[in-house]
Formats: C-alpha cells, sequence, structure tokens
C-alpha cells in the first residue's frame, strides 16, 4: 500500500515536472516569438524613417532655398513700388524690378515615404512625439504649400499675365520685364495696385508658410535623428 502510495507520489511528481518543463519551453517559444516580432516591427520603423528622413532633408533644402529667393523677390517688388511711387526717369536696371512680381516658383515637395508610411499605419512610429511632428508636417504644412501653390499660379496667371503680356516685352520670370510705355505703367494705378498684391501675397505665402514649415521640418529631422541612434 505505502509503495503503492510512493510510486503514485513519484508519479506525479514526474507528471507535474514534464508538464512545468512543457509549460516553460512555450512561454520561452512565444517569449522569442514576441521578441522576434518586436524586431521585426522596430526595422521596419527604422527603415520607415529613414526614408522619411531623406525625403524631408531633400525637401528642407529645396524649401530653404526657395525662401531665400522669395525673399529677395519680395525685397524688389518693394523697391519696385518706391520706383512707382517717386516715378524717376527710366533706367534700364528697372527692368529687374518690374519682372519681380510675374513668375511662379513651387514647392516641389516628396510625399511618397509618407504615403508609405500611412499605408503601413502611423503606429508604426512607437514615438508618440515623433508620430505627432512627422503627421503635422506632412498633414499641415505639406497641405498648406500645395494649397499656396494653387493660389500663386492663381495669381500669376490670371492678374498678372494679361497685363504683363499687354505692357511689356522681354518677359524672364521673376528676373526681367521691359516696359513697352514706362511711362504709362508707372502712373497706372492698377499696375501698383496688382505689385503691391503680388508682394501680399508673396510675404504671407510664400515666405510665412515657407518659414513655419521648415521650422518644424527642422525639428522633426531632430526627432528623427534622435530615434535613429537609439
Amino acid at each position: 500500500m505505502r509503495v503503492s502510495k510512493i510510486v503514485n507520489a513519484k508519479s506525479v511528481r514526474h507528471a507535474t515536472g514534464e508538464l512545468l518543463l512543457i509549460v516553460a519551453g512555450i512561454l520561452i517559444a512565444l517569449a522569442v516569438s514576441d521578441w522576434n516580432d518586436r524586431k521585426l516591427q522596430r526595422e521596419e520603423e527604422l527603415s520607415l524613417l529613414g526614408e522619411i528622413q531623406s525625403a524631408l532633408t531633400v525637401d528642407l533644402a529645396a524649401l530653404e532655398l526657395n525662401l531665400q529667393l522669395w525673399t529677395e523677390t519680395a525685397n524688389q517688388i518693394e523697391a519696385l513700388i518706391e520706383v512707382l511711387k517717386s516715378m524717376p526717369s527710366y533706367e534700364s536696371s528697372f527692368d529687374q524690378l518690374f519682372g519681380a512680381p510675374y513668375g511662379l516658383r513651387p514647392a516641389n515637395l516628396n510625399t511618397a515615404a509618407y504615403e508609405s508610411l500611412k499605408s503601413t499605419g502611423l503606429q508604426a512610429v512607437s514615438n508618440p512625439k515623433l508620430r505627432l511632428s512627422i503627421a503635422k508636417v506632412f498633414d499641415q504644412h505639406y497641405e498648406s504649400l500645395t494649397h499656396m501653390n494653387d493660389i500663386d499660379t492663381h495669381v500669376t496667371t490670371d492678374v498678372l499675365r494679361p497685363y504683363y503680356l499687354k505692357h511689356f516685352s522681354n518677359l524672364v520670370f521673376l528676373k526681367s520685364a521691359t516696359p513697352l510705355d514706362y511711362e504709362a505703367v508707372i502712373q497706372d494705378k492698377y499696375f501698383q495696385n496688382i505689385v503691391e498684391y503680388r508682394l501680399s501675397v508673396i510675404t504671407a505665402n510664400q515666405i510665412g508658410f515657407y518659414t513655419l514649415a521648415i521650422e518644424d521640418i527642422r525639428a522633426t529631422l531632430g526627432l528623427i535623428a534622435n530615434e535613429l541612434a537609439q
């Protein structure tokens, strides 16, 4: 009887030991699988962030150059407004000022990397601050810059082009325009109005939106660099 009980107790302990080993094996396998999944997810996240970093770096350089050029254009338009107000005798150097308001300099932005991230899911970016920063750049600033391009196209083609084609020759976008009748042009209040309107659009849109976008793109690139360094 006692022998039987001892045998049964050993069998139970043996079975329990085997069960614990099986459970431990399953838990270890699950832990390894979970670690592998998280490792793959992290690798995918870093790859996506690397693509966004590359795209934003190129776009930042383009936007910074455009901001510089638009600021120079705004300064030239301000000088043109002074000419229209003071009405000095014509000088050939004025052609550069007359050409400043007319033309397009669109912001050609790369959204492919962000679209790839969205197709994967924004939650692929584990850092909430970085995720929000990326979304702000593309969903807010890039949308605003695209809308700004549309406005600028409208202003140039519908407001400026008809006047410039009628009153100027030797047109070079944003660089030069020769008035056909200088005296008539500088005394034309309508021309002064559209020049001042063009300046207000450039100041508010190109310079204003570019400055805000550049600031947030720089901040986002800093966050991405920190994340990739971890």
